[in-house]
């Protein structure tokens, strides 16, 4: 797969989740291979409120003739698929509707790349190997910002609602840095660190220059030995 990275101006355009359309459901298609794991995240994403049908599809052909059948609000992909590449499947369905919200699974997140034509809509890389969770939180912050529109995020604590990349990439933009160093830094791509800003920006509700402001409130309540890139929670 062509390996594609955004600069810093593309990322600037591209961070806000995108704007919420409707006050309905949104409607889901989990296109994942190994049909237990599947049908799991499928049950837990009909727990969450905001969250309306909910389609497994195992192949890429199933998952493009429900994309062609359904008007789809959010689709989570796994890669890669006995007959296909996930993404075949993303392309149908942004064909039908632009404005889709993506998350990508796969067992090497932040190792994916992909083609810029896609970067409003993949909201969120999650390893699988965390995938219950972090898909939680990830659809919880996309309902937000679809139904609910960007609040305030007084309150909010970046370290209990970002997961250990997210949080790392958020310590790096209070410190004023780019993309591309936020990239070279963590050692992933750039288009790696505007995947995990959109989904900052979700789940903290702020943009710009708040958001470089809380980081930096944030970076200033920690522990000097834990100011580095590598920490972890």
């Amino acid at each position: 797969m062509k390996r594609v990275e955004t600069d810093d101006a593309k990322a600037a355009t591209t961070s806000a989740p995108l704007a919420a359309r409707s006050q309905r459901p949104l409607d889901c298609l989990i296109l994942e291979d190994h049909t237990l794991f599947g049908q799991l995240l499928a049950g837990m994403l009909r727990s969450l409120p905001g969250i309306g049908d909910v389609t497994l599809a195992t192949t890429v052909a199933s998952g493009i003739a429900t994309a062609a059948a359904q008007k789809l609000d959010l689709v989570i992909l796994d890669l890669m698929l006995p007959d296909g590449h996930g993404l075949q499947v993303l392309q149908t369905v942004v064909a039908q509707r632009p404005d889709v919200a993506c998350i990508i699974l796969s067992s090497k997140a932040d190792e994916c790349v992909f083609s810029a034509d896609y970067a409003k809509n993949i909201l969120a890389l999650i390893d699988k190997t965390a995938a219950f969770e972090s898909l939680r939180l990830e659809v919880e912050a996309i309902v937000r910002s679809r139904l609910g529109g960007l609040s305030a995020a007084a309150g909010v604590d970046p370290e209990r609602v970002l997961r250990p990349r997210e949080l790392e990439v958020f310590e790096q933009i209070g410190k004023g840095l780019s993309t591309r160093a936020i990239a070279r830094n963590l050692g992933i791509t750039m288009h790696t660190v505007n995947t995990h800003r959109k989904a900052i920006v979700a789940k903290l509700g702020v943009v710009g220059a708040e958001l470089v402001r809380m980081a930096t409130v944030h970076n200033q309540t920690l522990p000097l030995p834990d100011r580095a890139p590598s920490r972890r929670r």
